[in-house]
């Protein structure tokens, strides 16, 4: 069974923010999931949190919030999707349907990161590696011919609007991660005179530094603060690291919350002269080409439909798993028999001979497994292994 438990930007940060999980976080309920189900991949980002199962027996969903340390008052709030309707919702995701910024293409490095975090973690998923795959294969067909590369949205770019309508030219940016990158990038090419970077230093950030010396600066919190007239936050922290005291008392400053868990302490929100704006805000912000998107993306909907027939296609055929290595390990034994009857034939000859039958055995059940597939498309797919089991397992 292959379903998905999430929630998402439908519901309100305040909430959201507490299913969260950091990097350090995910890996850890990984390897705890995976007491509970065979597969599991999740994928936590700050407008949803969603996991991704596959298992041969029924996990109980109070379980997952048990093992994760979940609110289970908040259980309600979740959705969850099974099979089919599983596979369409992640093709919905990474294509950008299900975004509050629709047809943004972050959630694509953000179910890569997913993907490969899982693998490196928690060891094997093949069937939802493979489904994760597909639904990148399918973000990558559908971006293409709905030409959303040619109206790009990303959140630096709805902030950047704000920010240049407000004539902001000083910028601190803290939290120096995917976001961080993603806002340095976009202001290398706009007409903002500082950019404050308050974190740790690395290699990405650093190669802003060197070569725009004069437009980005790494900083002290408090300093960068003070002289800049708008903060973007958007660290993996579990709790605030804005708080009323880093404020100057008077100062006007404009901050964007983009962090879940906030980065912002509510105490912030009260001060006079400081405007926050959350993540939620952000998003409804958004009107960049918007109608020209949902018309394309729209237009182009049946190439996500083919992608999800083909998966799920995919994912039936592996019930007849078990039958197709019953065969392969029958046409090993086979030809292990057969050659005991040779006489007066030395070992390398034998094994020789032996492999050969092997692979005319498999080129036999080869074009068998293609009638299955085949039968299986057309609705008859018992009917056709049954006969296979009795032609090559009887």
């Amino acid at each position: 069974m292959l379903w998905v438990i999430g929630i998402n930007h439908k519901v309100e940060v305040d909430i959201r923010q507490k299913f969260s999980l950091t990097k350090t976080k995910l890996q850890e309920k990984l390897i705890s999931l995976k007491k509970i189900a065979d597969e599991v991949i999740i994928l936590s980002t700050c407008n949803r949190t969603e996991i991704y199962f596959f298992s041969e027996e029924y996990v109980d969903i109070e379980k997952i919030f048990t093992e994760l340390g979940w609110d289970k008052r908040y259980m309600h709030l979740f959705y969850i999707y099974k099979d089919k309707d599983c596979v369409k919702h992640l093709f919905e995701v990474v294509c950008g349907f299900d975004s509050l910024l629709i047809g943004e293409e972050q959630i694509v490095a953000q179910v890569k990161e997913a993907k490969e975090i899982a693998k490196q973690v928690g060891g094997k998923n093949p069937v939802l590696e493979r489904l994760f795959e597909v639904a990148l294969k399918c973000s990558k067909e559908f971006r293409t011919k709905s030409r959303l590369n040619e109206h790009p949205i990303t959140i630096a770019s709805v902030v950047g609007k704000v920010l240049k309508e407000s004539n902001i030219r000083k910028i601190a940016i803290i939290g120096l991660g995917n976001i961080g990158f993603l806002f340095c990038n976009y202001f290398k090419n706009s007409d903002v005179d500082k950019v404050f970077l308050i974190g740790r230093k690395n290699e990405k950030m650093d190669q802003f530094v060197k070569l725009y010396p004069e437009k980005f600066e790494y900083c002290d919190k408090k300093d960068a603060i003070s002289e800049a007239q708008c903060l973007i936050c958007s660290t993996s922290a579990p709790h605030a690291v804005v708080h009323k005291e880093d404020v100057p008392e008077g100062k006007n400053l404009l901050i964007f919350d983009l962090a879940v868990p906030r980065d912002v302490d509510i105490e912030v929100y009260k001060l006079p002269n400081v405007k926050v704006i959350d993540i939620d805000e952000v998003h409804k912000m958004d009107t960049i080409n918007r109608e020209f998107r949902i018309s394309k993306m729209q237009e182009n909907y049946n190439i996500i439909e083919k992608y999800v027939d083909e998966f799920v296609d995919w994912l039936e055929f592996r019930k007849y798993k078990g039958l197709i290595m019953d065969m392969k390990k029958h046409a090993e034994e086979l030809g292990r028999m057969q050659v005991r009857h040779l006489k007066n034939v030395d070992s390398e000859e034998i094994r020789k001979i032996e492999g050969l039958l092997i692979r005319m055995a498999n080129l036999y059940i080869d074009r068998a497994i293609e009638v299955l597939r085949e039968a299986h498309k057309e609705g008859s797919g018992e009917i056709c292994s049954n006969l296979i089991k009795r032609i090559f397992l009887k």
